[in-house]
């Protein structure tokens, strides 16, 4: 236990100026993001990370270097994650009346969206190490990229598909619900937690408790199906 508290007090003892740069980024971001009626080609991390990239390459500032001095906001990630419990906790009864259809979405859901990636990936690649840097796209990015390492895949790939997913997944979504009909907010979130992982999730939020909440799960659920079961199907596939 003390070696945990010790770790979580050094990662806040390495911030810095650093920091600054990601909430000022960031800002910018929401700004704009509001600005333009939360269009969804100009969410908050469209603006901000091409910004952050901009200055650190201006700089000559290794993006290990600037995740490190981002040492309270990356200790705050427990808590926020933590967090998205609340209102999942509050709806969590809804859940009983359509779990059954929860696990088959998360089932198709999540080995749709890697099958497709990857195959797609074959036809237009021939490095294998860029197709198995795909699988994971639809996974939020912290077990994005430990499937991707355990795969053998590029972080640097998977790290820029993951976001390319999620804004694709939140510029189509309201579309794909009216086409269909899919009206149920529980289902709306589900198809976005799945599908376009914490960016879509925040999209939920925006839409209402209930539909962030059931967002929380698919991406939550979706996260722990790809853990375990991804990386042999996809090795199966590739090689």
């Amino acid at each position: 236990m003390s070696e945990f508290i010790h770790f979580q007090w050094h990662q806040i003892l390495q911030s810095s100026w650093l920091m600054g740069l990601s909430i000022i980024a960031f800002i910018v971001g929401v700004t704009c993001y509001r600005r333009t009626s939360q269009r969804a080609i100009f969410h908050p991390l469209v603006i901000s990370t091409p910004l952050i990239a901009l200055v650190l390459s201006q700089l000559d500032i290794d993006y290990t270097l600037y995740y490190q001095h981002n040492g309270v906001l990356n200790w705050l990630l427990g808590p926020a994650t933590v967090a998205l419990a609340v209102p999942l906790a509050k709806h969590l009864k809804q859940l009983r009346e359509i779990l059954s259809g929860v696990i088959i979405a998360v089932i198709l859901g999540g080995l749709f969206a890697a099958i497709s990636a990857v195959f797609v990936g074959l036809l237009l690649v021939s490095d294998n190490q860029i197709v198995l840097s795909l699988a994971a796209k639809s996974v939020t990015t912290p077990l994005a990229i430990i499937i991707t390492q355990e795969l053998g895949g590029l972080i640097t790939v998977i790290t820029l598909m993951v976001l390319f997913t999620g804004i694709v997944g939140i510029m189509v979504a309201d579309t794909i619900f009216y086409t269909f009909k899919l009206n149920d907010e529980r289902w709306q979130g589900l198809v976005l937690g799945i599908t376009a992982h914490a960016i879509g999730t925040l999209r939920a939020f925006e839409k209402s408790p209930r539909c962030g909440a059931f967002s929380t799960i698919g991406m939550g659920l979706n996260g722990i199906w790809s853990a375990f079961f991804l990386i042999p199907l996809i090795k199966l596939v590739v090689f």
